[in-house]
């Protein structure tokens, strides 16, 4: 009977379209066989999957062969699986996995044609095949330009080294407590004194990066020469109580261990593998990348994964471009470092993360809130429940900033990045729009029928022509509209200009709330995003905020000035005279330069402004305003009537007649500019004007709790009686 070795690599998704048995070729050293095994890949995944999540398998198959004839390669010999190892990929087995057999370097190679199918155009290079449902696809891989520890395996590899002496690369044996000195204590001391205090520990960076550092006790007297025993693994570098132990050199002592070492590991549950050091990265197929539908034509599209594949690349070409030669060690730890941050990233989305044999992080019992799983978590439920687009719509939780002008809308960026506006190339604005895709602005483009998508590295081999039509991104000033549903009235749907931020919000003005019917304690909007330049035209005429200041229903002005306001106007005018900086702060958000002062020089200070001054400086110019509560001339307040109860209706008057007056544009200016002065003078004021103002921070209550033990010892010893 002889014994043959063969690697079976399948994707489970793919080797369960097969039918029957499975084939392969098996190489002997002197002879070539193929083999029919009696077991289908159904059945064999099926009995695989009570064991390991359905994943990739790397299958190791050792085959018994019962009778193999002398003949040509054309024989077919009956074999039987006696046995299934399950281990890390090699480097070897990543490399040639690879039809191309050349490393991935750029970012623009994700989308190789030697990845399989479906690509923009063309065919598969590896098979030949141009018919997606037969393009099975094909692996690639990056190669590493220094070696790093597998992040989800770190904590196996520490353990097993700990095991060892890192100078024999034998099993540590403990030594024996003997009231008697001699020979026989030195026989049954450690192999290697001068290592055995030595420890190994797990670490992490700032960054995230996890490496394995060797410590020396505490109390420990340092030799020179302490860590010199660590330089045929790869440097002679230490003269502290602790030494990064680098990927490299664990890499070296794995290759080095004996055999007799590995046995003995082996029966502690320990298997050394060339996986726990990651020299090559493996490269999807494209046909496990996330499709994107975009006016109904499926297109390419890098998913999560692969933006984090870009930037590993772009890591490792940091360090390749960094280098003026065969780095040293301090350089090989910080690279070796930087390049695990992203290669655990693109792992932790990518791949499937290693079971821990502790049962207290196995079953989550005092997760770490700045685990990479939680964050993921998070992000999750930031998408699906906080906001969320599909197609040319998109809805999320709405927040105020009321800094912002009335009619603009702030939109995240995480929602910017996928919605896209419709643009035809024309001879006016081609050069705009070649523009935008060389910076990366545009997801696909339109020629005909055919749909393209611009992926990074498209500057100097995309060029645009008249009658193409471009897919860019959302961008500040483009023009939507919302809706908070449920609300169906006419004034339920207001056209807004974009501007992006980074939070994870869609913010507007808390004028806004008024026509909405919404407020700040949870609510949603929808966002609708008009693709045609008439579907714009036409938003911007129906639903444009200044030309719905006035309510259809009522007549009434459907902006509103909000409590926090009300309270801002309250205060600045029982304070009534500010001071030269108190003025000039609120003067910045007003819309025309501040009058003299109406105190060109006071007593105890130096000139001083009115709260009416400082309020008439956010009126349009040339303004003239009658009423019982009021009187301007020539945007002067002569009289205003600031009462508590009245107040309110004043502000109304005045934006009134500014609306009939002087039309809606200046109305709304005029909200403009005087909502974010009274906000700013509230926070002069010290109030509060958001929610993170109801959280003390912990160390303020550790300061107000020391504080208060110190005066409680100060009143126990004035109050404690003395002796003469």
């Amino acid at each position: 009977m002889s014994r043959w070795f063969f690697i079976l690599c399948y994707d489970n998704g793919q080797a369960e379209r097969y039918g029957g048995f499975v084939s392969a070729v098996l190489v002997n050293k002197d002879e070539v066989w193929w083999v029919k095994l009696h077991v289908s890949v159904k059945l064999l995944l099926k009995t695989l999957s009570l064991f390991v999540d359905r994943k990739t398998y790397w299958l190791v198959v050792l085959l018994s062969l019962k009778e193999m004839e002398e003949s040509a390669l054309s024989t077919i010999s009956d074999g039987e699986i006696i046995g299934i190892k399950f281990c890390l990929a090699t480097h070897h087995e990543i490399s040639k996995s690879s039809i191309s057999g050349c490393p991935i370097t750029h970012a623009s190679q994700l989308a190789n044609p030697f990845l399989g199918l479906p690509l923009e155009v063309g065919k598969c290079e590896s098979c030949g095949t141009a018919e997606p449902g037969k393009c099975e696809g094909h692996f690639g891989y990056v190669e590493l330009p220094i070696p790093v520890y597998h992040p989800d395996h770190i904590v196996e590899l520490r353990k097993m080294l700990s095991l060892l002496c890192l100078k024999c690369l034998k099993l540590k044996t403990h030594k024996v407590p003997l009231k008697t000195s001699g020979v026989l204590e030195s026989l049954l001391s450690p192999c290697c004194e001068e290592t055995s205090h030595i420890s190994i520990k797990e670490n992490k960076t700032t960054d995230g990066a996890f490496f394995l550092e060797l410590k020396l006790p505490a109390r420990s007297r340092i030799r020179d020469g302490t860590w010199y025993f660590l330089d045929r693994y790869g440097y002679r570098y230490g003269d502290g109580l602790s030494r990064t132990l680098l990927p490299s050199e664990v890499s070296v002592i794995l290759k080095k261990l004996p055999e007799e070492t590995k046995r003995k590991l082996a029966k502690k549950g320990y298997f050394p593998q060339d996986g726990y050091i990651l020299r090559y990265l493996p490269v999807p197929p494209n046909c496990l990348s996330v499709p994107d539908i975009s006016d109904g034509v499926i297109v390419m599209s890098s998913d999560l994964s692969t933006t984090m594949l870009k930037k590993v690349l772009k890591q490792i070409e940091i360090i390749k471009s960094s280098r003026s030669g065969e780095p040293n060690f301090e350089s090989h730890e910080v690279e070796a470092n930087e390049l695990q941050v992203e290669i655990a990233q693109y792992l932790q989305f990518r791949g499937a993360g290693k079971a821990s044999r502790d049962v207290a992080n196995r079953y989550g019992v005092n997760k770490d809130v700045n685990d990479s799983s939680t964050k993921a978590w998070l992000e999750k439920m930031r998408t699906l429940f906080i906001s969320k687009g599909s197609g040319f719509s998109s809805r999320s939780v709405i927040t105020g900033d009321a800094y912002k002008r009335v009619n603009e809308i702030g939109l995240p960026s995480e929602i910017a990045q996928k919605i896209t506006f419709e643009e035809r190339v024309n001879l006016h604005n081609i050069n705009y729009l070649q523009r935008l895709v060389d910076n990366n602005l545009c997801l696909t483009y339109k020629d005909g029928l055919s749909t393209y998508s611009l992926r990074e590295g498209s500057k100097g081999h995309t060029f645009l022509r008249p009658g193409q039509v471009v897919h860019r991104r959302i961008m500040d000033g483009d023009i939507v509209f919302i809706n908070r549903p449920p609300t169906t009235h006419k004034h339920s749907l207001q056209a807004l200009y974009v501007y992006i931020h980074g939070d994870h919000t869609v913010k507007i003005n808390p004028l806004m709330c008024g026509p909405l019917a919404a407020d700040f304690d949870g609510d949603c909007v929808h966002l609708f995003y008009p693709q045609s330049l008439a579907a714009r035209a036409e938003v911007v005429e129906l639903f444009s905020v200044e030309k719905q200041l006035l309510s259809s229903h009522t007549g009434n002005l459907n902006l509103q000035l909000a409590t926090d306001s009300l309270l801002s106007l309250k205060t600045m005018l029982k304070v009534y005279f500010l001071e030269k900086a108190s003025a000039q702060q609120l003067a910045m958000f007003a819309s025309t330069p501040l009058p003299p002062p109406a105190l060109p020089k006071s007593r105890f200070s130096g000139p001083c402004w009115t709260a009416l001054q400082v309020l008439q400086s956010a009126l349009p110019s040339d303004f003239d305003c009658c009423g019982d509560q009021l009187l301007i001339r020539g945007s002067d307040i002569l009289k205003l009537d600031f009462h508590r109860d009245v107040m309110q209706s004043v502000i109304s008057e005045i934006v009134a007649s500014i609306f009939f007056e002087k039309g809606p544009r200046e109305a709304l200016d005029f909200f403009d500019s005087l909502q974010p002065l009274l906000m700013e003078n509230l926070v002069v004021e010290g109030f509060s004007v958001g929610l993170r103002d109801f959280f003390i921070p912990s160390s303020l209550v550790e300061n107000i709790q020391k504080k208060i033990q110190d005066i409680s010892r100060c009143c126990f010893s004035c109050g404690r009686p003395t002796m003469n």
